[in-house]
């Protein structure tokens, strides 16, 4: 299994367009991708602060949520919202 808890930083004045953006990768990613296991994004307390838990059967799909179509057809627009890059924890199973 491959999972990440992906700490996201957005830019002040971008977060409704953040929020519209990763609220469509979330659907399209849910709806199309056998190998998530989970995939949701949390806003946190903290303003411009976001959270993505990520978790997939194996590295195999998670290689091919980034190589998805709308993953990749979103990217730009996401990351145009973003203050600094964000920073990934990654998690192993107990």
């Amino acid at each position: 299994m491959a999972t990440s808890v992906v700490k996201i930083f957005v830019k002040s004045g971008q977060e409704a367009a953040f929020e519209a953006i990763i609220r469509r990768l979330v659907e399209a990613s849910n709806a199309n991708e056998p190998g998530i296991r989970f995939y949701q994004a949390f806003r946190s307390a903290n303003a411009g602060e976001y959270f993505m838990l990520e978790s997939f059967a194996d590295m195999n799909a998670q290689k091919a949520h980034t190589a998805s179509e709308h993953f990749k057809a979103m990217r730009g627009d996401l990351g145009a919202c973003f203050d600094r890059p964000p920073e990934v924890q990654r998690l192993s199973d107990l």
